[in-house]
């Protein structure tokens, strides 16, 4: 298969072509106009001085002042020959200039038609320069009657070369070959020039375009300035870029909001599950919280009343099992406490960070701060919310508590706060932190990294219910050995 040729290669060709053959075509017309033109001046000059010599040999029927001027002929029309005839056309004399077989007089006929008609009769050869093997000699051959007094007298024959047109028409022919070539090579190279300006850098620049576009760069833009076409072009390009462009960035806004969506519908099954696993858990604890109750209560008020009986030697006994007595009492109202549903309680404005203040205080009246460096940095105020102050003071306690507990109250807490896009307020500890496996699991119920007997595993799951039930959310961030940012957030 041919290889295929670029449109410069094709279209510069077609056009050398057919500047060639549109410049040779007018070469030619041109030669022949001037070639025709030449050749019909000489003939008539010829044809006047064939008449003129013919018109003084008649005058005086003496030959010899005709002779006289014939003789003179060559050196100024280039006269190969000439043939004087008598009335009876017998050769009276002749004279040949040039020694060759082509100068010879015209056939009989046509001097017998000039005798006739008693007009003049020529013969023209002239083999146009485009014929570059013609073997005729260009001449003009004339055969003039000689009248006296009306009468034919005699006849003169004549024979010019036209050589010298010829000669002059084959310069002329090569100078219009040389024009043809040099204006042919002006107006490819001026063509080409055009042609590289207008359509080859304007086709290569949008071939690095669409090689661009499918290699996803988008950002390419092509000049809208040119031949109409290649505008148009550039512009439907440039049009079509930024319909990608658009398309592009729809799609990614189309995948965002998928991924955002698939994110809220995991969570959203997330909590569903936990939700289901903290219902079943809130059922299991109210009925084993109700059950224990009224025993419970019996149990400790009579060891209180054996306590009171027995002597100061055996009081020990009884207060250490009424201790592990209330001990179970508190796990069993920790237990009533998550089970009891969110919401129904009085709602007022707060201010969560004057809320945790207050929170703080009350906890260091307890002593349990008393070893612990507490940085303040909340803001003076911010913006109320609607929620149940006890509830959330609740939740406050048991971040503080966990956080105190984790620097093993000899640490340091950080609180801060803030109002953006949310309102969130954060305790942050230095202590020791929550191992990466265990992050997904310290909201579950019964969950804790504490020591046996020193957590019940529900503080977290209890807050965050409590968070959740006020439309927000608890986030934590930890590093083990290093400590932990609880932040709790809220929509405005």
């Amino acid at each position: 298969m041919a290889k295929p040729v670029g449109l410069r290669t094709e279209i510069l060709l077609t056009l050398a072509l057919l500047l060639g053959a549109a410049l040779a075509f007018g070469g030619v017309v041109m030669l022949r106009f001037m070639e025709n033109g030449l050749v019909e001046e000489r003939i008539e000059q010829l044809d006047s001085v064939t008449r003129l010599v013919a018109a003084i040999a008649g005058e005086n029927q003496d030959y010899r002042a005709a002779i006289h001027l014939l003789n003179s002929l060559p050196d100024h029309v280039n006269c190969q020959g000439w043939w004087l005839y008598d009335r009876n056309l017998e050769l009276f004399e002749s004279v040949v200039q040039v020694a060759s077989e082509r100068v010879s007089p015209m056939p009989a006929a046509s001097r017998y038609s000039a005798m006739q008609s008693k007009e003049v009769q020529s013969s023209v050869v002239f083999p146009t320069v485009m014929n570059l093997f013609a073997e005729e000699m260009p001449r003009a051959r004339f055969a003039a009657p000689v009248i006296f007094d009306g009468r034919f007298s005699g006849l003169i024959e004549f024979s010019y070369s036209l050589d010298d047109i010829r000669q002059k028409m084959a310069k002329t022919q090569q100078l219009i070959l040389i024009y043809v070539v040099l204006y042919g090579v002006v107006l490819v190279a001026a063509g080409y020039f055009l042609l590289q300006r207008n359509v080859i850098a304007p086709a290569r620049k949008l071939l690095k375009a669409t090689e661009d576009v499918s290699h996803g760069n988008l950002e390419t833009r092509l000049p809208t300035f040119g031949p109409v076409e290649i505008s148009q072009l550039s512009e439907a390009y440039n049009r079509m870029v930024v319909a990608l462009q658009a398309s592009r960035q729809e799609t990614r806004a189309q995948i965002e909001t998928l991924e955002k969506t698939n994110r809220e519908l995991q969570r959203a099954r997330n909590d569903l599950i936990r939700s289901e696993k903290l219902a079943s858990v809130g059922q299991l604890a109210a009925g084993l919280a109700h059950e224990l109750g009224n025993p419970l209560a019996a149990l400790i008020g009579y060891l209180e009343l054996l306590k009171q009986q027995l002597v100061d030697g055996q009081k020990d006994l009884a207060q250490r099992s009424l201790a592990e007595a209330e001990r179970i009492d508190f796990l069993v109202r920790e237990l009533l406490d998550f089970s009891r549903p969110t919401g129904g309680e009085a709602i007022a404005p707060v201010d969560i960070a004057e809320e945790l203040r207050a929170t703080v205080r009350l906890l260091q009246n307890q002593g349990v701060f008393k070893e612990i460096q507490l940085i303040d940095q909340l803001p003076a105020s911010l913006p109320p919310l609607e929620l149940n102050r006890n509830r959330l003071q609740q939740v406050f306690v048991n971040l503080l508590l966990n956080a105190a507990q984790a620097c093993d109250y000899a640490g340091v807490i950080t609180l801060t706060a803030g109002a953006d896009e949310t309102i969130w307020i954060a305790i942050a500890d230095n202590g020791t932190g929550i191992a990466s496996e265990n992050l997904g699991k310290i909201f579950d119920p019964f969950f804790t990294t504490k020591p046996p007997g020193q957590g019940t595993g529900l503080g977290l799951s209890i807050s965050q219910r409590i968070i959740e039930g006020f439309g927000g959310r608890i986030e934590v961030a930890s590093q083990n050995r290093v400590g932990s940012r609880f932040t709790v957030i809220f929509l405005e």
